[in-house]
């Protein structure tokens, strides 16, 4: 492909506003697109658990930590109602609730350096490579820490035991992805002592060609021949929302994560969202991106994963 006029124009505009107030913004506007080299998505952890943006004010100091920290207030448990008889009080019961903390942490993507004369006659669109590619892997980062948080939460290995709940959270079902074991690996959820139910799955998309073979009689009339006609797109199934990623190594093939309604999970926050830092002294121009957020999974009961054998 010949290096035209307008990309040499574009890269040059990019470099003359590196030397004026709100750079950053109006560098990136100025480029365009360029041919991908592989397939890159959009973040998954803020689309089941929705960032809330707080300031300092919305901070609380801690004396074991320097970091910064919000505490959120759990809903207390409280013992069943139970019948007595006429003309006596109930037991007392001390109100005490519980808590727990959000810890915020930095992520970063590397600190990339160019010569300014060799950006000159660069033929790549530069805000993909400053968005597209380094932002989008802060949201991997923000991912593959979440998805940690979750096994971690569920015992750290199948089929163990959660000592909050009693229950097996991460389950090994076997007979493959079928209808009936797809309603079994809904129960899990409900069968905690916070009898919640599946709002969000999590799914790759190889694990989704699973369930895009089900049949007229398993999916129901024409939704299956929409699926194998047009593809699974984001929808509501067994009455809850499937998201599907690409990030195979986070969410393995034959497993689904699943979780209860984003009120019941706990809290993703954001203190500073995704900032594009760009310097040049002298010829050489660097560049980086980077975030604070912190996030917590409050309620253990909300998350249940399934690995389908």
């Amino acid at each position: 492909m010949a290096y035209d006029n307008d990309t040499k124009l574009m890269n040059e505009t990019f470099l003359s506003y590196l030397d004026t107030p709100g750079m950053e913004k109006r560098a990136l506007d100025a480029v365009v697109d360029y041919t991908r080299y592989r397939m890159r998505e959009e973040g998954f952890y803020r689309r089941i658990l929705p960032p809330i943006m707080v300031s300092n004010d919305d901070l609380d100091q801690q004396v074991d930590t320097d970091k910064p920290v919000k505490i959120i207030e759990r809903e207390p448990d409280s013992p069943a109602a139970i019948s007595i008889p006429f003309a006596t009080l109930p037991m007392n019961l001390y109100v005490r609730g519980q808590k727990y903390r959000v810890t915020f942490d930095r992520i970063v993507t590397p600190r990339f350096t160019k010569d300014v004369d060799e950006l000159r006659t660069y033929r790549m669109d530069i805000r993909q490579i400053l968005s597209d590619n380094a932002i989008k892997d802060m949201l991997a980062e923000e991912d593959r820490k979440f998805i940690d948080a979750c096994n971690a939460s569920m015992g750290g290995a199948a089929d163990s035991t959660v000592a909050q709940s009693g229950q097996i959270q991460w389950e090994t079902i076997y007979g493959g992805i079928t209808r009936d074991t797809l309603q079994d690996a809904f129960k899990i959820l409900p069968r905690t002592i916070s009898r919640l139910e599946v709002g969000t799955c999590l799914i790759n998309n190889l694990t989704i060609r699973e369930l895009m073979k089900f049949g007229r009689e398993e999916m129901g009339g024409d939704f299956s021949q929409d699926v194998f006609k047009n593809g699974w797109t984001e929808q509501n199934f067994m009455n809850a929302r499937w998201i599907i990623s690409i990030k195979q190594d986070l969410v393995p093939t034959d497993s689904v994560f699943m979780f209860a309604d984003p009120k019941f999970v706990g809290k993703n926050f954001i203190l500073e969202d995704t900032t594009l830092y760009i310097d040049r002294k002298a010829y050489m121009l660097e560049f980086f991106a980077y975030e604070t957020l912190g996030g917590a999974i409050g309620n253990t009961n909300s998350i249940a994963r399934v690995d389908f054998a």
